[in-house]
């Protein structure tokens, strides 16, 4: 075995196994068309910088956040 690609393998390994596809902080488009966010604040900081306000539509499943959609009234 080439020992070189033993420690981006276990790198490799270490990340598919903690699930790092996606940062807890980030935004996450829903396949609905809304938007889930770790926050309500982050979901504010979110929807504020694109000129619009938030419209909460409930918890994300499993507690996982909060659900919105951003509007421009």
């Amino acid at each position: 075995m080439n020992w070189r690609l033993l420690p981006p393998l276990a790198l490799l390994a270490a990340t598919a196994l903690t699930g790092c596809a996606v940062p807890p902080n980030q935004v996450v488009p829903q396949r609905d068309g809304t938007l889930r966010a770790t926050t309500y604040v982050q979901a504010d900081e979110y929807c504020r910088e694109r000129n619009a306000s938030p419209k909460w539509l409930g918890r994300a499943p499993a507690e996982s956040g909060v659900l919105f959609r951003c509007t421009t009234d």
